[in-house]
Parts: structure tokens; C-alpha cells; sequence
């Protein structure tokens, strides 16, 4: 008994394949075609288009307190202040 459902699940297995209808793996950060973690270039543009983008003014402020605070803490864990990167603008 248990070897014949070792061959149908086989079979079943077989013919599933030979008709393709397995599914492919899908590698990356993606599903129905659309990437789930956008590109920045992606989220600027869309930012732009509609309307919600930050003025330059506005984003390097957000840049220099971000950049001031991730310092801040870097300090109080001890480590270097070095390793910070420079943020690029937009």
C-alpha cells in the first residue's frame, strides 16, 4: 500500500512538472511584477509627480538632523564617529 502511493505522488509529481504548472521561483524583492523596495530614483520621481516631494531646504535640514542624531549615538555607544557616511542630496 505505501508503495503505491510513493508512485502516484511520484507520477502526480512527474506530470505536474511536464505540464509546467509548478510554479518558477522568483528570486529578489519582487512579486506581481512590481518591486517592493523601490529604487530612490522610483520613490523621486513619484514623489514629484505627485506633489509630496520636500523641498530641497526642507530635506537637507531632515539630512543634517539625521546625520547629527546618528553621530549623537554613535558617541554615546562608545564608537567612532568616523564610520558615518556623508548623505548624498537628492
Amino acid at each position: 500500500m505505501s508503495r503505491m502511493v510513493l508512485y502516484v505522488t511520484a507520477a502526480l509529481v512527474i506530470e505536474a512538472f511536464a505540464q509546467g504548472s509548478v510554479a518558477q521561483p522568483s528570486y529578489g524583492n519582487r512579486a506581481n511584477g512590481f518591486n517592493y523596495q523601490p529604487t530612490p530614483g522610483e520613490v523621486d520621481s513619484r514623489e514629484k509627480a505627485s506633489g509630496v516631494r520636500p523641498s530641497a531646504t526642507s530635506q537637507k535640514s531632515t539630512d543634517e538632523t539625521l546625520e547629527q542624531i546618528d553621530r549623537d549615538l554613535l558617541r554615546q555607544e562608545g564608537l567612532s564617529t568616523q564610520s558615518v557616511p556623508a548623505i548624498k542630496t537628492r
